[in-house]
């Protein structure tokens, strides 16, 4: 028997007030129901609720502002491109982050746009293959001191990836980044590319991210068959996105409040080095490092992973800590 009370099927026009405490809204753009399908076969381990619309394209960016002035997360399903970067882009600063595989498949030229969009504060370029872009525009991320995590680095330890994404306000999720023998209906057929646990274990480090306002989903194919193995697989990763805002909670040691609900472990780096600093919180594993900003003599407190403090521990200074060091005290 299905758990009717996990995802309710609603018209764009019954957004309102009354959605409000909803673990997300899914825009499906795509016109497929298969998806919505396999995803009601899926079952909650919480008791959440999350609402489904099929608003059409042309209604797509007046449906997100309201979803956004009512606080609630949005995930757009899209079809095998994204709509028109410029309508969908933010108008004022925001962070954001993009899973891709390469930009050949990609004519909406996502990663062209956020690069060179004054507004984009932070970026983090992630699961990509390195061979598939111009070396001239991956030059660009580093030019712009943005943050990059390729394909064969994630591999063995996706865990790496979580911190990339916790504090983005908007992701691009581009579903031509999954291998063909895991997404067997992507037009690009690609041999290598993320496994379908990785990506789904990339959804839930999504739904983890504490200041997600919308998560875009492309690159699904235009025709699919019910119950296709790839209308599952996306029914997946949106459950897994689903499960981690259902239970998110919001942690920042910046809030003396919630600092003291870390645990703070100081890392000696020898007589003529600085301690370190990092927390962690030992109910939902997140780790930070605290990053001196020297002209200020204040501190930020960045998102890191369990193997920075390990590197650390080992006597040396984790490549994230010398990266944001540097960006935080460029001059």
């Amino acid at each position: 028997m299905k758990n009717k009370g996990f995802l309710e099927v609603i018209p764009a026009a019954a957004i309102s007030e009354a959605c409000q405490g909803a673990a997300a809204i899914i825009i499906n753009t795509t016109g497929d129901p298969s998806i919505v399908n396999s995803l009601s076969d899926l079952f909650p381990q919480s008791g959440y609720k999350v609402y489904y619309v099929e608003p059409g394209i042309n209604q797509l960016r007046e449906t997100i502002a309201l979803c956004s002035r009512l606080n609630i997360r949005c995930i757009v399903l899209c079809g095998e491109e994204l709509p028109d970067i410029k309508s969908i882009a933010p108008e004022k600063s925001y962070s954001a982050a993009l899973i891709s595989a390469g930009s050949n498949e990609d004519k909406s030229n996502i990663l062209t746009y956020l690069l060179e969009d004054g507004l984009v504060s932070d970026f983090s370029h992630i699961a990509y293959q390195s061979y598939k872009y111009d070396p001239l525009l991956l030059q660009k991320t580093k030019e712009r001191c943005f943050e990059d995590l390729r394909l064969g680095a994630i591999r063995g330890d996706i865990s790496r990836i979580e911190p990339y994404l916790r504090s983005v306000n908007y992701l691009f999720l581009d579903m031509r980044s999954v291998r063909y023998s895991d997404f067997p209906e992507s037009l690009t057929k690609s041999p290598n590319g993320l496994y379908a646990e990785e990506i789904c274990q990339l959804g839930r480090y999504i739904g983890m991210d504490q200041n997600l306002k919308t998560a875009y989903i492309y690159g699904y194919p235009s025709k699919s068959k019910p119950k296709s193995a790839s209308a599952q697989l996306t029914a997946e990763i949106l459950w897994h996105m689903c499960e981690a805002i259902s239970s998110n909670v919001n942690e920042d040691p910046g809030v003396p409040e919630i600092e003291k609900l870390l645990l703070r472990k100081i890392v000696s780096m020898g007589q003529e080095g600085q301690d370190l600093d990092f927390y962690t919180s030992s109910s939902t594993g997140r780790w930070w490092m605290k990053i001196p900003e020297v002209k200020n003599n204040n501190n930020q407190y960045v998102a890191c992973s369990y193997s920075d403090y390990l590197t650390a521990c080992s006597g040396e200074i984790p490549m994230r800590w010398l990266f944001f060091f540097q960006k935080i005290n460029h001059s």
